[in-house]
């Protein structure tokens, strides 16, 4: 009888355990990763039996796009799932010389590349079809069929584009203003990264599109109102470096913006040694965030190189599961960048 009640209570034991581990996972905010179905698009053409970035010395896109996916996924803390459903090896060509109107050609590409200095794409800026893009591949029906997310395209520098660009019913401006005009209801986003560049510069692309976003969803940064301090945005807290935050919170910042560290003074100042106090800690316990417990820090907190503080930036980035009770928004910010719409579904339920 005694073993039976020993059996029992031990069964009792690890069914309470077995509960408080659940409590504890749930307390613990992790989200189940969402899923974004992306398709590449690599414009890297042969020449004289090398590929485009061979020839010229560039960053392999390819490989680049494996980084990137791994990247970013990382630097989400693996709340976003980016699977490559189809890589394209481009043949065709959307790049349009702004002052004459030539849509250009392969052949015309690579001579314009190899001209000293690039006269020509100098001298005559470019511009991208979007829309005859999108329309070419059926990205648009795609997108609407569930089939894709959005498209990361690859191209050579002066091909046109914009870092990213956003279409669609009610597109809005991501870095760019919205393709109009194309014939699909969801959001598509397209990223025009440059294989001349590197992983950070892809990166900070990113960097730009999800500010936009941001900007979108809590409103544009505005740090020179004097009464505004205890109606800042979380979104504004955020970005907020020494040189903007001081008004608030004297010699203090938080994250800092894509291009201003929280100890910057000017654009791209990611190896600036001066030090400035920074709440920054406190965006791994969101939605509590507390002005207090600052610590002293200087590029050396991400390295002091470009690479470094894109990740440092995008590791802060709120990513728990829930709604904020005091704006109504989600834990989960990457949600709004990934898929606007149902982000904001995800708000009323």
């Amino acid at each position: 009888m005694l073993k039976i009640k020993a059996i029992a209570l031990l069964g009792l034991f690890f069914l309470a355990l077995s509960c408080k581990q659940e409590v504890e996972a749930k307390a613990d905010g992790k989200v189940i990763p969402k899923v974004v179905k992306v398709t590449v698009v690599i414009q890297d053409p042969m020449i004289n039996g090398k590929r485009m970035h061979e020839t010229f010395g560039w960053s392999d896109p390819w490989l680049l796009t494996k980084n990137y996916e791994l990247a970013l996924e990382e630097i989400s803390h693996g709340v976003i799932d980016y699977q490559i459903v189809n890589t394209i090896d481009a043949l065709d060509y959307f790049t349009i010389l702004k002052k004459s109107g030539e849509k250009l050609t392969e052949s015309r590409i690579v001579s314009l590349l190899q001209e000293p200095g690039w006269k020509t794409l100098r001298a005559e800026n470019t511009t991208f079809d979007y829309k005859a893009f999108v329309e070419f591949y059926g990205f648009d029906k795609k997108r609407d069929a569930g089939e894709i997310h959005e498209v990361w395209l690859w191209s050579f520098p002066y091909g046109g584009l914009w870092e990213s660009n956003m279409m669609g019913k009610d597109a809005f401006w991501i870095n760019s203003q919205p393709t109009e005009d194309v014939n699909c209801k969801e959001l598509l986003c397209v990223m025009g990264l440059n294989f001349e560049r590197d992983l950070a510069c892809a990166l900070e692309a990113y960097g730009h599109r999800f500010e936009s976003v941001m900007g979108k969803i809590y409103g544009n940064w505005d740090y020179y109102n004097k009464d505004k301090k205890d109606r800042l945005t979380n979104w504004e807290r955020y970005a907020a470096y020494g040189q903007k935050y001081y008004k608030f919170n004297a010699g203090t910042a938080h994250i800092g913006n894509i291009h201003f560290p929280p100890n910057g003074v000017k654009d791209y100042d990611w190896n600036n040694q001066s030090k400035v106090k920074t709440f920054a800690d406190t965006w791994m316990n969101y939605p509590n965030i507390i002005d207090e417990n600052a610590r002293e820090i200087d590029c050396s907190e991400w390295g002091c190189s470009h690479i470094g503080y894109m990740k440092w930036w995008f590791t802060h980035i709120p990513h728990y599961e829930g709604i904020n009770p005091k704006d109504k928004k989600l834990n989960n910010w990457w949600r709004y960048v990934v898929d606007y719409n149902e982000a904001i579904r995800l708000e009323k339920q």
